[in-house]
């Protein structure tokens, strides 16, 4: 199978701008694809190591790339990385407990990771779910065997909504600082009457309970009302 992009231009962006404001250190980027992350961090002064679970897709002169499973331990030292950027890698691994914990185990203390991963509350999801029952397209059997050659790292194996990655960075001592949308999704306006009745019936939830449900943080506009992709920024505490 030929190497494919796992992200668009707007979230590289965005997780770029956060790399213009760290001091240039030993970063991993995990999982790399192409090489496009990597490149933009070498060239702004970073010391980049490139990890991928398909290392022989890295198409960027002379970086190597290092064989990695997200679903293993990684080849790393405890506390190797200032830095670990993962963009939309997370929810293509089969156990993504073992992913963050071993990202916060190579993390030095004080060391920041910056991952995105599929918004799967914003409004048009949660309606999708809603009459399908599914946050994405299934896969066939078929096509998990015939185009993906039973690959499971090219597909959606973690549908990771926001309240599980928070107790996933939490509970492996990662506190989330920031959280932001690729872009807003013009199509969205038409379904705004959904998001303002989500609004006002979980007002009238006990304060007990939006706290229990992280309702807040859930229903922010950022995720709510988000795009496809959320764009995390993690510290090690």
């Amino acid at each position: 199978m030929e190497p494919v992009q796992l992200a668009n231009t707007g979230v590289h962006e965005k997780v770029l701008n956060h790399f213009r404001t760290f001091t240039p250190g030993a970063v991993l980027d995990l999982p790399c694809g192409p090489g496009g992350i990597s490149k933009a961090l070498d060239e702004m002064g970073y010391r980049v190591t490139a990890g991928d679970i398909h290392p022989e897709y890295m198409n960027v002169p002379g970086i190597q790339a290092i064989e990695c499973n997200m679903n293993s331990r990684l080849p790393f030292e405890d506390a190797s990385f200032d830095y670990v950027v993962c963009v939309e890698g997370i929810e293509h691994t089969e156990n993504p407990y073992n992913a963050i914990r071993e990202i916060s185990r190579i993390l030095k203390p004080g060391g920041r990771l910056v991952i995105t991963t599929p918004n799967y509350l914003n409004i048009e999801r949660r309606l999708k779910f809603l009459f399908s029952g599914s946050f994405s397209k299934p896969v066939t059997a078929e096509a998990y065997i015939t185009l993906y050659r039973r690959d499971s790292s090219f597909l959606h194996n973690s549908l990771i909504t926001y309240p599980v990655l928070k107790f996933m960075m939490e509970s492996n001592g990662l506190r989330i600082t920031s959280v932001e949308k690729e872009k807003t999704k013009t199509k969205q306006v038409f379904l705004y009457p959904f998001i303002l009745l989500i609004w006002m019936y979980t007002r009238l939830w006990p304060s007990r309970q939006r706290r229990k449900y992280l309702i807040d943080e859930i229903n922010a506009d950022v995720i709510l009302n988000g795009g496809n992709n959320l764009i995390v920024n993690c510290l090690k505490t």
